[in-house]
């Protein structure tokens, strides 16, 4: 939704009425009757209208990350990725000091501890997709004793990734997400990525229907709707233009409703 309630309120208007014109146009076509045609009109649009508002508007409560917070994340997370390995682990290690004990680091891999109790953490973002292999060679060099948990940071892992490889000791897989939000944001530091430009996503079908959905496009699909249906009550081959002209002002409603998904 946007913060100008004027807009809420316009964008609001304008759905109902297209609703209604939809639900007239084809009703008007089975009864002849205007005054019954307007009322059940008003009732079926008015329902049609608020089932549309109410799954808008929980579709959007239901949302966990905003387009800011992803992109704060793809950013920072390339930042750190583009840092050399000591830097990496030096960087985990200032984070991990904060709230562990004789955090140090050893051939490659961060060790520290927390109430007695051993953690061990690795850095695989060199690794596009980690799978079995690479697991099993990150971990043939670690010694397991008395580490009660191993935690990977990594780009994504394969869907058969096999974590109970080991009999004592938990392996955790730490994502960009959570990397995000356990390290950097709990933390309140974060990798510097005042050089970082992330890349335009390819084009897709998604973008395709954004492009084709644009906001500003509902007033043309909207009146040329509006002939059309008003076209199907005083002209031949009515079926014909009352098909279109409903899909017409379909599409002027998802104009207002999708881009703001």
């Amino acid at each position: 939704m946007s913060k100008f309630k004027i807009v809420n309120l316009f964008d609001r208007i304008f759905v109902t009425i297209s609703v209604f014109l939809i639900i007239y146009a084809w009703i008007n076509f089975f009864i002849r009757d205007l005054y019954l045609t307007f009322v059940l009109s008003l009732i079926f649009s008015f329902s049609c209208v608020f089932l549309i508002f109410y799954l808008s508007n929980r579709k959007n409560m239901k949302k966990n990350l905003s387009k800011q917070r992803i992109f704060d994340i793809e950013e920072k997370f390339l930042a750190y990725k583009l840092l050399p390995k000591h830097d990496k682990l030096d960087f985990l290690k200032q984070l991990l000091s904060n709230d562990y004990e004789n955090v140090n680091i050893t051939n490659q891999t961060i060790y520290y501890e927390k109430f007695n109790v051993k953690y061990a953490l690795l850095d695989a973002t060199h690794i596009e997709k980690l799978t079995n292999n690479d697991l099993i060679n990150l971990l043939c060099e670690l010694p397991f004793e008395n580490i009660k948990e191993i935690q990977i940071v990594c780009n994504e892992k394969s869907n058969d990734l096999n974590l109970n490889i080991l009999k004592d000791c938990t392996i955790k897989i730490i994502n960009k997400t959570m990397l995000f939000e356990s390290f950097f944001e709990h933390y309140k530091t974060f990798p510097n990525a005042e050089k970082i430009n992330l890349k335009s996503p390819k084009l897709t079908l998604k973008e395709i229907a954004k492009n084709f959905f644009l906001p500003q496009k509902s007033k043309s699909y909207f009146f040329c709707g509006l002939i059309l249906i008003f076209s199907s009550i005083i002209l031949p081959y009515h079926i014909y233009y009352l098909v279109f002209g409903t899909a017409l002002l379909i599409f002027s409603i998802l104009c207002r409703i999708l881009p703001k998904h």
